[in-house]
């Protein structure tokens, strides 16, 4: 079976794990260190 014929098959499924990993990126994003002064 070809991947794209999955996705194409269940854009249910799709649409929810393009969201879950949009999500778990925006997570990742925000846990990211951010510092006034960095050493350059």
């Amino acid at each position: 079976m070809n991947i794209s014929k999955i996705f194409i098959d269940r854009p249910i499924a799709t649409s929810l794990m393009m969201l879950a990993i949009a999500l778990f990126g925006m997570i990742a994003y925000r846990a990211l260190p951010v510092s006034d002064l960095p050493n350059v």
